[in-house]
């Protein structure tokens, strides 16, 4: 089962690096719609995701996201989640520095991809794919960890087509 499911996050993986290659910067950072979600610069200059990261429940609309954003918050899945599940803790939004260029963010999810989460679930124990998840990941403690890593390919997956969609409506309209 575990070449299974890792094979498929390195096929959706992969469909993300082709579908993000030639990012600019003025693409990663564009605005969709108003009021929508992205990255933005404090008065400090630290980059910082609008909505939490997109980790609490969701205003209703949700917001139309940036490319900017929705890399930043598939970054911050693979960091979070693996912390949780190969070093039983949680972070928080202000351990996970994020970037406004197309190239420094592009490299973020890649950094976050392989090092948190990729490599090290490719190192997990048989025996842990069926243990419980733990305490860091709260009323689903009890779960067995392959239940938190299906639901990690599901948000990669669907996330990562969001991304898709959001590139192939750029040039249409943007003038």
């Amino acid at each position: 089962m575990r070449t299974s499911i890792t094979s498929v996050f390195d096929d959706v993986w992969q469909r993300t690096q082709h579908r993000l290659a030639g990012l600019t910067d003025h693409e990663y950072l564009w605005e969709p719609a108003p009021d929508g979600w992205t990255l933005r610069p404090d008065a400090q200059g630290r980059w910082c995701m609008d909505g939490e990261g997109g980790g609490g429940p969701a205003p209703d609309p949700v917001p139309i996201s940036t490319i900017a954003w929705r890399m930043g918050h598939i970054g911050l899945m693979f960091i979070d989640f693996g912390t949780r599940l190969f070093h039983g803790r949680n972070i928080t939004l202000d351990d996970v520095e994020f970037f406004g260029t197309a190239a420094a963010g592009t490299e973020f999810l890649e950094n976050a991809y392989r090092v948190h989460w990729r490599e090290p679930l490719g190192r997990m124990a048989d025996e842990r794919w069926w243990e419980p998840a733990g305490t860091p990941f709260f009323a689903f403690a009890d779960r067995p960890a392959t239940d938190i890593v299906l639901h990690v390919l599901d948000e990669f997956a669907h996330h990562a087509a969001e991304l898709g969609v959001l590139r192939d409506l750029y040039p249409h309209l943007v003038a």
